[in-house]
């Protein structure tokens, strides 16, 4: 299966090249909604479903460690299993868009809660890296963020500077940071180049114009304080051998095995 890569298809996955000004006066009248679901939640971890068997792990790991999984979804999945302790957000109940990806309310953060814990639908983490996320999470000052950074291959150290990113694939952010970032035009969605706040030359390569590479931007050129996520990438599974063939519901279907992976993790009694 082909997937459809039209304008209209993804406009839901956080790219501001796809964006307009009128989209993003919706949006905030949209986010009082999505706070007014979130009022007293005072630990809100964002828990992505694309696959509903997945979804459920994720959401019993985030209540293992005291926090609160909110629930968003893609509309391939009509209706998500929601765990007692658990709270659904329909983040695409106002726009509708055919795919939405946790980047699209990722990017508002400032307008909706004080801080939120993010991680890809795909990504399963052993106990011990929960405790140590959900502690580091809960101490992140107002105006950090926290997530994953990559590295770049030594083979090609003169790209190092330019191909780092931090990969949302694990991560929290804070409302003033939030705010800062799109202040500056450095956020979470892809061509942050395209921003309407983003007033320097940039013109990313290749993979620069990823989810993340605005959050590198803000943080080397604008004083963002953003720290590095130090946990195993072990149980993430990766979607690039199957990116343009399948849907992220089938690619966790039939390439990988979820029973695997929690053993592999230690967390196989979640099964």
């Amino acid at each position: 299966m082909q997937l459809n890569r039209t304008k209209e298809s993804t406009a839901g996955v956080g790219n501001w090249n796809l964006f307009s000004s009128d989209d993003i006066v919706k949006v905030e009248q949209t986010a009082e909604h999505w706070k007014a679901a979130l009022i007293g939640i005072d630990k809100p971890w964002l828990c992505w479903c694309v696959n509903d068997r997945w979804s459920i792990i994720q959401q019993k790991l985030v209540l293992s460690v005291g926090w609160t999984p909110i629930v968003g979804n893609d509309a391939n999945i009509k209706h998500p299993t929601i765990l007692d302790g658990s709270v659904y957000v329909d983040f695409n109940e106002s726009f509708q868009y055919p795919h939405m990806y946790m980047h699209f309310p990722l990017e508002w953060v400032f307008l909706y809660v004080e801080r939120l814990a993010f991680w890809h639908s795909d990504l399963l983490l052993s106990f011990e890296d929960m405790q140590y996320c959900a502690k580091l999470f809960e101490s992140l000052e107002d105006g950090s963020t926290a997530a994953y950074k990559t590295r770049a291959s030594l083979l090609r150290f003169w790209e190092i500077k330019q191909s780092r990113r931090f990969f949302e694939v694990i991560g929290c952010t804070t409302k003033s940071a939030s705010q800062s970032q799109f202040d500056h035009g450095c956020g979470w969605w892809r061509n942050f180049q395209f921003h309407p706040n983003y007033k320097n030359s940039y013109s990313p390569k290749g993979s620069a114009g990823d989810h993340g590479f605005g959050i590198m931007h803000w943080h080397r050129y604008h004083g963002g304080n953003a720290k590095h996520v130090n946990v195993s990438m072990a149980g993430h599974a990766d979607a690039n051998n199957t990116r343009f063939t399948k849907s992220k519901e089938e690619d966790l279907n039939s390439t990988y095995s979820l029973t695997q992976i929690c053993q592999h993790l230690g967390i196989e009694k979640l099964l």
